[in-house]
């Protein structure tokens, strides 16, 4: 049984399995579903990714792009609905690439999240977060993928701190943190 207030995070690798659990609860919850898409198709590569996702999605989800943030959400009554964000990881990257400092773009991504987070204990919905883990391969080569690295894993560990629910996604299995 989901709780309306309740918050799911789910991390996992480059084609894990976390989008597929997370549509997966958001149908169980048998609730009108929003799908808040962070990704910008800003290359060939990243068109088919956003195109392969939209097919795999359910076609009575209601899609809002929030590439940099959830002001576009304001105008929804978000009430008695499942909110998925998919994924964490691209917002913190465009964030990352707007403000061009690592701190700046935590403050900024936490208080957007803080302000969802809010809105989601007044007014009742279910929300399932989607990130990647990215803190456990090699060290990136470049000053800014370390700083991405760094600054997602930061707000992965924000985000597991403020949600019920925590999973692990490894080769399409989901193993619950907490």
């Amino acid at each position: 049984m989901v709780v309306r207030t309740e918050r799911v995070l789910i991390l996992g690798g480059a084609r894990s399995g976390k989008s597929r659990l997370a549509l997966r609860m958001v149908e169980e919850a048998g609730l009108p579903a929003i799908f808040c898409a962070t990704g910008i198709p800003v290359d060939e590569e990243m068109r088919s990714r956003i195109l392969r996702h939209q097919k795999e999605r359910p076609p009575h989800f209601t899609t809002v792009e929030t590439p940099y943030g959830f002001s576009p959400l304001e105008a929804l009554e978000l009430s008695e609905k499942a909110v998925l964000v998919d994924c964490v990881s691209f917002l913190v990257s465009n964030i990352l690439l707007e403000e061009e400092d690592g701190e700046k773009a935590y403050r900024r991504t936490v208080e957007e999240f803080g302000v969802l987070f809010t809105r989601q204990e007044k007014e009742g919905f279910f929300l399932v977060l989607v990130s990647n883990e990215v803190g456990m391969g090699v060290v990136p080569d470049s000053r800014l993928g370390r700083e991405f690295r760094d600054l997602l894993g930061r707000v992965n560990q924000w985000l597991a701190e403020r949600s019920h629910r925590v999973y692990f996604v490894v080769a399409g299995i989901p193993w619950q943190l907490r």
